[in-house]
């Protein structure tokens, strides 16, 4: 970013200050801005999370260490003219966290600055429409904030299956059957996933949607989106969800994610391939009185085995106990079964033991975990050792 961009910045929220009420109440809430006509409504934040590895790979033969910012993102939200009238913004700066991929045309590479750029029209009490860019309604583990997790990252379940972010229209509704809540979200998207700016050959688009239920009543202060029972349920809770999506004619090997899947054609050209990707996800999350279970089911079918594409099933569940001291021990289990010949990522089990301080919630905490993890084909166990701390308002 040049000085010119940012003393431009500099001058946007000068001005704005002055002329607005300024409030940052607690750590939890962020830096707010409010128009004295009370029309403008905006929360500023930013998140860092700072990472520290060790990994052994091939047999333990090859060791890796890393570090590195994982994560560094701005973010803004609120209303804008009345609160019906709803906004999200949040932007990846750390190298890690671009998502640098190539476009559709297979050429040039684009940083994937832009995460969440939605606007949200809350047309009831219960109902919103949503439009822009922004995270699907998937499973649970990836819809979850990465600032809120109980582990140092999300599981390789997670990494194989999940469906992401994408551009287009989304449907959100709380309502109660009896005495139970449900929420209902649905969604129609470009399939593409993220910051694509290139016309997909085939026009086709992605489906989603996403019922959950809530047996025991909601969860205190939204605890079922994120982890650890950081409030304690004075009573036990549950949400159960499923999730399916259905991407049709998609480019990329795993629908809104992944490398654009191409072959040589006979005239010595770049061809492009499509294919059709359903997946499926059930999920489920429990609380009581600093006990929490999460566990998540994912499948991927493709509607035509084309090498390239990824395909397959994959199983995550975890538990976790925080002590009074906001210390929390926690236990995770991963397994990952790809379509052999098509994925080229081997099948894993993880199994993986985290420890977590929560001095601040999830806004200020500090994290640790070790995985054991068996990969097909290979005798010996590989092993991963990560260290990181999470900052933020």
């Amino acid at each position: 970013m040049n000085n010119k961009i940012k003393g431009i910045i500099f001058l946007i929220l000068l001005s704005f200050s002055a002329q607005s009420q300024i409030s940052y109440p607690t750590v939890e809430k962020g830096l707010s801005f409010k128009s004295e006509d009370k029309k403008v409504n905006m929360k500023f934040s930013f998140r860092i999370q700072s990472l520290s590895s060790f990994e052994t790979n091939e047999s333990g033969n090859d060791q890796e260490m890393k570090a590195m910012i994982r994560r560094m993102r701005l973010k803004s939200n609120g209303y804008i003219y009345s609160p019906k009238f709803q906004y999200k913004l949040e932007l990846a700066l750390s190298n890690r966290d671009l998502g640098i991929t190539k476009d559709a045309d297979r050429v040039s590479d684009g940083s994937k600055i832009v995460l969440d750029a939605v606007v949200k029209y809350a047309f009831s009490k219960n109902q919103q429409i949503w439009f822009g860019q922004t995270k699907l309604p998937g499973n649970r583990e990836r819809v979850i904030s990465s600032m809120a997790l109980q582990f140092v990252d999300r599981s390789n379940v997670n990494s194989k299956f999940n469906i992401d972010r994408d551009f287009g229209v989304q449907y959100r509704l709380n309502q109660s059957v009896g005495k139970m809540p449900v929420k209902l979200a649905a969604a129609i998207t470009t399939g593409e996933g993220r910051n694509i700016t290139a016309t997909n050959e085939k026009n086709g688009l992605a489906y989603t949607g996403r019922l959950e239920f809530y047996p025991l009543g909601n969860f205190s202060n939204k605890g079922d989106y994120f982890s650890a029972d950081l409030v304690r349920e004075a009573k036990p809770r549950l949400a159960i969800g499923v999730t399916s999506c259905i991407n049709k004619n998609t480019n990329r090997s795993g629908g809104q994610l992944g490398s654009f899947v191409s072959v040589i054609n006979a005239s010595g050209n770049d061809s492009a391939l499509f294919n059709d990707i359903t997946t499926l996800f059930v999920d489920a999350v429990f609380k009581f009185k600093g006990f929490s279970f999460m566990g998540e089911y994912a499948n991927k079918q493709l509607s035509d085995d084309i090498l390239g594409f990824t395909s397959g099933s994959g199983y995550v569940g975890q538990m976790g106990y925080l002590f009074e001291n906001n210390y929390e021990v926690s236990t995770r289990y991963t397994s990952v079964d790809l379509a052999k010949g098509l994925a080229n990522t081997l099948n894993t089990k993880e199994y993986t033991l985290g420890l977590s301080k929560y001095i601040v919630g999830h806004k200020l905490k500090v994290q640790s975990d070790v995985s054991y993890i068996q990969t097909e084909n290979t005798s010996e166990p590989n092993y991963r050792i990560r260290f990181q701390v999470e900052i933020g308002i």
